[in-house]
């Protein structure tokens, strides 16, 4: 029976720490910046909801805290904007935390420690926001210099010979008012081209 009255006793102590403490913390944070669950679940967020700037930490106290540690995690939808080293950080510290204070209310020491350090925290979250915007540009420019090469390699249109001066002032002269050539504008070529080879064919028979 001694074994039983130990627990029963541990039990009531625990059940007296964690209701003390979640009067406290009720006390000191707004219902927008902390809630819990029914199952001791807190819900802590660190500074507005759905800005890039924030986060949420839910922090899981087990049956025997603050004799046991509790139970954090950063799984929130809300955190895929989070470096997961910057998560794995954050619970690390939180945890070493944790450890140090096992056996007392911690939970609003955890708390603090997010706030304290959401700075740092938020100045690695906008280091790894611009890291991801200058791979993806860079790699929008790799994509795109293939494009880019196939159209300058692309052969140009073979140009006809150039007209001299005198050339461009004789066909202005023979264009009428509407700005076009005048009908047998080329007959005199075409009969200069017909005696010269019918000449020819004279000459060879």
């Amino acid at each position: 029976m001694p074994f039983a009255f130990i627990d029963y006793f541990t039990l009531t102590v625990v059940f007296l720490f964690t209701q003390e403490e979640r009067t406290v913390l009720e006390s000191i944070y707004t219902p927008e910046e902390l809630s819990i669950s029914s199952d001791y679940t807190v819900t802590f967020h660190l500074n507005d909801p759905g800005s890039s700037e924030s986060f949420v930490v839910h922090i899981t106290w087990p049956k025997k805290y603050p004799f046991e540690t509790p139970s954090i995690d950063l799984d929130a939808f809300c955190n895929r904007h989070l470096p997961q080293t910057l998560k794995e950080k954050i619970i690390n510290d939180l945890n070493d935390l944790a450890k140090l204070n096992t056996g007392e209310p911690l939970t609003f020491t955890l708390i603090e420690h997010l706030r304290e350090n959401a700075a740092s925290y938020f100045e690695e979250i906008k280091e790894a926001r611009s890291a991801q915007c200058v791979k993806s540009n860079a790699e929008t420019v790799s994509d795109f210099i293939p494009v880019l090469a196939k159209f300058q390699t692309k052969e140009k249109p073979v140009k006809g010979p150039a007209l001299t001066k005198s050339q461009k002032r004789r066909q202005l002269n023979r264009l009428d008012a509407s700005g076009n050539l005048p009908r047998g504008w080329n007959w005199v070529d075409i009969v200069k081209h017909l005696r010269q080879t019918g000449s020819q064919e004279v000459e060879n028979m």
